[in-house]
């Protein structure tokens, strides 16, 4: 089975949802991937349509356009949408990656490992558990920028395998060899896909980054990138029988440990 991929890496205006999600719809009317079809997943940076804000109030406020506009372009396009939305839940805020269905279903994992460096732990919760999502066949596994720190987290398992792990992420220029160096590090070590997918430009702190959005086989081989810097959508097609015939091969999966992880 092959799955289509459509990363979009750009520069959000700080805490500004409208603008950004008209900025978006822009972007995707001038290519192919963005018609009917012609795409399975869309890929979003985290917080997408506000930028790493801590201003929780101002930015949750937009959680409910910014679901509705996902739901639209899933829809519209025949694709699973995903991304990183600030929302409110009860009294506590959570730093919450969606996954929206072209039928308008809709699952989310709230990110595990907040940022404290940011103050990201002054102003979200944590989430509590880890999410694994089936689409087009693939077992896909969803976390958030900072998550990747963390591998035991992130480790593929054999009770609840996944082909694909999934990041969308704010990640700073400062550490940018950090985010290439994690995200093959969990690819060869989960024996897995992994894509990372990170904004560019100067959020509302001053601070730069560079995207580098990316995508790595699980020999730690670069399937495709993002140039840094630059704003664009690509497409890249992944393949799940070219990753089982892999793990049949080497098959490192057999032999990990078995370990509950707890909080």
């Amino acid at each position: 089975m092959k799955l289509k991929l459509t990363l979009i890496q750009y520069s959000p205006k700080w805490e500004d949802a409208p603008f950004n999600i008209d900025r978006v719809g822009e972007m995707l009317h001038y290519i192919e991937s963005a018609k009917k079809g012609a795409t399975d997943m869309i890929v979003l940076p985290e917080m997408w349509a506000t930028g790493f804000s801590m201003n929780v109030e101002r930015i949750a406020a937009f959680a409910e356009d910014i679901l509705s506009w996902m739901r639209q372009l899933a829809a519209s396009t025949s694709a699973l949408v995903t991304g990183s939305v600030a929302v409110k839940e009860d009294s506590r805020y959570c730093n919450r990656q969606y996954w929206v269905l072209p039928n308008g279903e809709t699952g989310h994992y709230d990110k595990r490992h907040l940022f404290s460096m940011s103050d990201e732990t002054q102003f979200f919760h944590a989430g509590e558990q880890s999410c694994r999502f089936v689409w087009k066949g693939w077992n896909i596994r969803p976390v958030i920028c900072y998550d990747l720190r963390f591998p035991a987290w992130c480790r593929n398992t054999k009770t609840q395998p996944y082909d694909l792990l999934l990041c969308s992420a704010s990640w700073p220029a400062v550490r940018s060899d950090v985010w290439s160096s994690l995200l093959k590090a969990r690819a060869l070590e989960n024996q897995c896909f992994v894509v990372g997918v990170n904004r560019v430009g100067a959020d509302g702190n001053g601070l730069q980054h560079l995207g580098e959005s990316v995508i790595y086989g699980p020999k730690g081989e670069t399937i495709g990138k993002i140039a840094a810097n630059e704003e664009a959508i690509a497409s890249f097609e992944l393949s799940l029988e070219d990753l089982q015939r892999f793990r049949e091969k080497f098959p490192v999966l057999n032999d990990m440990d078995t370990f509950f992880f707890t909080s």
